[in-house]
């Protein structure tokens, strides 16, 4: 019975980090990586190490390979998946017509989408809280539809897989972002590892469906600064680059002029503080955009550490983390084998995601974890009751 290993975190951790120091040695980057940075972005993956390492008896699971699970649970996974896939499709073509007929006329693509991220950025959003907060679950569905599809490779799991990407996609173009793409991209290349070193299966066909998927990542970019000539791909490419290795450049950066933490959580629990925002006037809204933007790119994500450093100083880039792999290994473990790898699957593009940002912060994300764990535990009461 193999499950994801404590070792896996800082196995993340040192690859990133040797990636990110040699894209900046290789390519002119404003700024430096500081050894304090290096330091900073270990505490997190830390904690998830010995959060797993504590509770390894309470394994997390990326497959079935043992079989040790009931058939009813499948059947569960298998009616939720049927139910949630296409409903969450059906909210994103609602979503999109809504934009569609509440958009003021473009000249061209480039400003349509220049005009869906510039709303996304000002807290201006088209899209009403009544569809964003569902249009969120397709993250879930994601997971769900992952988990059957590691369970059985047929037509019709490949079917339900593929419409769960094309929802994240979809939602993805709202903001003209790439975040939940990118979330994908992560959990099929820890996945295709697994398969890789524990069912000894050919990471090819897994491999050229990360190709595949990595230019769907782009293409909200593409849209939205209009590439069109051979020297802007180029460019592009290095966008690329930049996007996924650049992030000890701009922790350092932070780390040089961070004042004392003034989010006090703010930060970390964004969702439930907008959240709250809508009910009441006593709690001030704010955008995943509103910490000040680094000087090195422009950008505002300063990698996990960064961000709960921000929250609960550098005692919170270690524990928050570890609880955050508590709650959700405890979670897991009290669950049938089919959510177990739904959550884990949620979990790994968590933990690679983190040396760009905390998704947690992001509602969609959030309002897929919570989904997943109120579905697993619905699932676990559904099987006690059959049992009795």
């Amino acid at each position: 019975m193999i499950a994801i290993d404590w070792k896996l975190p800082i196995y993340i951790y040192v690859i990133y980090t040797l990636c990110a120091c040699l894209f900046n040695y290789l390519f002119f980057v404003p700024g430096s990586i500081t050894l304090q940075a290096i330091f900073v972005l270990l505490l997190p993956y830390l904690g998830i190490s010995f959060a797993l390492f504590l509770f390894r008896r309470r394994p997390l699971f990326l497959d079935y390979k043992d079989r040790n699970f009931s058939i009813e649970s499948i059947s569960f996974l298998s009616s939720c998946v049927a139910k949630i896939v296409p409903i969450t499709l059906a909210l994103q073509i609602s979503t999109w017509i809504f934009i569609w007929f509440n958009t003021p006329l473009m000249a061209n693509a480039k400003e349509f989408f220049m005009y869906l991220r510039n709303s996304s950025i000002a807290m201006k959003s088209i899209v009403p809280v009544w569809l964003s907060y569902p249009n969120g679950l397709c993250f879930a569905s994601f997971c769900l539809a992952y988990s059957y599809y590691r369970y059985l490779n047929s037509r019709r799991t490949t079917i339900f897989l593929s419409l769960s990407i094309l929802s994240v996609f979809l939602n993805d173009l709202q903001t003209s972002g790439r975040a939940g793409m990118v979330f994908i991209l992560f959990i099929f290349m820890i996945s295709s590892v697994w398969d890789w070193r524990v069912n000894q299966i050919n990471p090819l066909p897994m491999i050229l469906s990360i190709s595949a998927i990595s230019i769907f990542t782009q293409v909200p970019k593409v849209l939205r600064e209009g590439y069109q000539s051979i020297p802007e791909f180029y460019n592009l490419f290095r966008e690329i680059l930049r996007y996924c290795f650049s992030y000890l450049n701009t922790l350092s950066e932070l780390l040089d002029r961070l004042p004392d933490p003034n989010w006090i959580g703010s930060r970390t629990l964004l969702p439930v503080f907008n959240l709250l925002s809508r009910v009441s006037p006593f709690w001030e809204r704010s955008a995943i955009h509103s910490i000040e933007r680094s000087q090195v790119w422009g950008y505002n994500n300063y990698t996990i550490a960064g961000d709960f450093l921000r929250d609960f100083s550098y005692v919170g880039c270690f524990l928050v983390p570890f609880l955050i792999t508590f709650v959700l290994v405890k979670l897991a473990s009290i669950s049938s084998r089919p959510f177990n790898v739904s959550i884990s699957i949620f979990f790994v593009g968590w933990l690679v995601f983190g040396v760009i940002t905390n998704i947690l912060m992001m509602g969609g994300f959030f309002v897929s974890l919570v989904f997943l764990i109120a579905i697993s535990r619905l699932e676990s009461i559904r099987l006690e009751n059959i049992s009795v």
